[in-house]
C-alpha cells in the first residue's frame, strides 16, 4: 500500500454514537472527518472491555484482558504491537497520561520514546482504582468513595491527566526535534480530555453552538454524576451531554493539529492513522453513570476510523472488536503476524473483500462477567451467579428485553465460547 508509518490516536471515554450516530457530527468532528485519500469509518466496532484496563491489553497487544495472569499487568509473554513493528524497522513513540497505561503495568514495552505524563502522580487514582475494583458498583462504600474521590480531583488539578495541548505538543515536538524524516514511525497518542471530569473550554462550547455553563454548574454537574447520579434530572443529563461534547470538540481540534503535521510533511499519504477509543461512556442508560463494569454497548461500542493510503471512502457495518486492531496492522504493512495474537486481520474489509464475521468475547468485572457479541447478539454471562441474558441487537438495540428464554440455542452456542474462554 505504500505507508510506512502507523500513527495511532486512542481517546478515552469515546461513545460511537456521538461520531456516528447524529448529524452533529460534522460540527464536532471536523478534523477527523478532513482525513483525506481513504477515509473508512466502522459503525460496529466493539472494545473488549468497558473501561482502560479491560480494553487496551486487546489494542496494543491483540490478546485478551484475562490472559497472562491478567489486565493489571502485562505479561511480557504478549505480542506488544510497538515491539513487534519496533523488531520491523519502526521507531516507536507514545504519549499518553492514563495511570492505568504506565511503565508500571508494562505499557512502555517496545517503545523507543514513551512519555506517561502521569506517572509520578497517579499513586492515589492506583489505591482508588485497586479498592475499587473488590466493591460491589452499586453498594454504598463505593458511592462514599466516588465522592471522596470527586472532591479530591476538584481541590487539586482534576487531572493527574495531560490535556490535550500537552500531548498534541509533545507529538509535534517529537517531528519537529527528534524524527530524522526519514525512518519510519509507530506513534500512539492517547488523549484523555473525554473521561469524566468535563471541563471543556467555553470557545469549543460555543463552536458547537451551546452557551457556556457556570462554574457551579460545571462542578454541580460532575458532582452528582459521581456522588449520586440517581438524582441527575433530564435537563442535568442533557447539560452533561453539553458538556461532553465540549471535550469531544476540543480534543478533535488538537488531533488535527496532528494530523496537520502530517500533511505539511507531505506524509499523511504515506501513513495508516487509525483513530478509535478505549471504551464509551454511560449516560443514564441501564441506570448507570461513568464507565461502569457492565458489558452494555453505551460502554463497549467505539468509534473506529481507519485511513490508509489506497483505500476508498465507505462505512463498514460488519462487526469488528479492538482485539483485530493489531493484525490488521501488521497486514496492511505486509509484516508478519506473531503467533501469539488471538484477533483476526479485517483488512479484507478494507480492501473492498468480503470476510466472516467474528464473535467479540468481553470480559467486565474482572472476569467476572463476560459476553459474547455478533452484529445481532448480545450475551452476558455472569460466571459466579451462572445467569445468563441475551438481546437481539437488530430489534433491541438498547438491551432493554432478555430474550434467552425465546433461544436456548442461541444461548447455548454463546455459553459454549465462553466456557472455552
Amino acid at each position: 500500500m505504500g505507508s510506512q508509518n502507523v500513527l495511532l490516536i486512542t481517546v478515552d471515554s469515546l461513545r460511537a454514537d456521538r461520531i456516528l450516530d447524529t448529524g452533529f457530527s460534522d460540527k464536532l468532528t471536523p478534523q477527523i472527518r478532513d482525513l483525506t485519500n481513504g477515509n473508512i469509518h466502522f459503525t460496529q466496532a466493539i472494545a473488549n472491555g468497558p473501561n482502560t484496563p479491560a480494553s487496551f491489553p486487546s489494542i496494543l497487544t491483540s490478546t485478551q484482558a484475562l490472559m497472562y495472569g491478567g489486565y493489571w499487568y502485562l505479561d511480557n509473554k504478549r505480542p506488544f504491537l510497538a515491539q513487534a513493528l519496533r523488531n520491523e524497522g519502526l521507531t516507536t513513540v507514545g504519549y499518553h497520561s492514563n495511570p492505568h497505561l504506565g511503565s508500571e503495568q508494562n505499557y512502555d514495552a517496545g517503545f523507543d520514546i514513551f512519555n506517561d505524563s502521569a506517572e509520578g502522580s497517579d499513586s492515589v487514582a492506583n489505591i482508588k482504582d485497586r479498592v475499587e475494583r473488590h466493591l460491589d458498583p452499586d453498594s454504598r462504600i463505593n458511592s462514599l468513595l466516588r465522592r471522596v474521590w470527586h472532591y479530591f480531583t476538584l481541590s487539586t488539578d482534576p487531572s493527574a491527566y495531560a490535556k490535550a495541548p500537552t500531548i498534541t505538543q509533545n507529538a509535534l515536538d517529537w517531528f519537529n526535534e527528534t524524527w530524522d524524516g526519514e525512518e519510519p514511525f509507530f506513534m500512539w497518542l492517547h488523549y484523555m480530555d473525554v473521561h469524566y471530569p468535563f471541563q471543556p473550554p467555553e470557545r469549543f462550547l460555543e463552536e458547537l453552538d451551546i452557551d457556556p455553563l457556570s462554574k457551579r454548574r460545571v462542578a454541580e454537574l460532575n458532582g452528582k454524576m459521581q456522588e449520586n447520579p440517581k438524582e441527575l434530572t433530564e435537563e442535568d443529563v442533557d447539560d452533561l451531554l453539553k458538556l461532553y461534547d465540549g471535550e469531544i470538540r476540543f480534543t478533535d481540534h488538537y488531533i488535527g493539529k496532528v494530523l496537520d503535521e502530517l500533511e505539511e510533511r507531505d506524509i499523511l499519504d504515506e501513513t495508516i492513522v487509525v483513530i478509535t477509543a478505549d471504551h464509551g461512556e454511560a449516560f443514564g442508560e441501564h441506570g448507570r453513570f461513568g464507565h461502569h463494569p457492565y458489558l452494555y454497548d453505551e460502554l463497549l461500542r467505539v468509534p473506529l476510523i481507519v485511513h490508509a493510503p489506497g483505500l476508498e471512502s465507505r462505512t463498514i457495518d460488519q462487526q469488528v472488536s479492538l482485539l483485530d486492531l493489531s493484525p490488521t496492522l501488521y497486514d496492511l504493512l505486509d509484516i508478519e503476524t506473531p503467533d501469539a495474537v488471538q484477533g483476526t486481520s479485517f483488512a479484507p474489509l478494507l480492501r473492498g473483500k468480503e470476510m466472516n464475521e467474528e464473535v467479540a468475547i468481553t470480559t467486565g468485572k474482572g472476569g467476572g462477567t463476560l459476553a459474547c457479541r455478533t452484529s445481532q447478539w448480545k450475551c452476558f454471562w455472569q460466571v459466579e451467579e451462572n445467569e445468563v441474558e441475551l438481546y437481539d441487537l437488530q430489534q433491541d438495540p438498547d438491551e432493554l428485553n432478555d430474550v434467552s428464554r425465546d433461544h436456548p440455542d442461541v444461548v447455548a452456542e454463546f455459553q459454549e465460547k465462553m466456557e472455552a474462554y
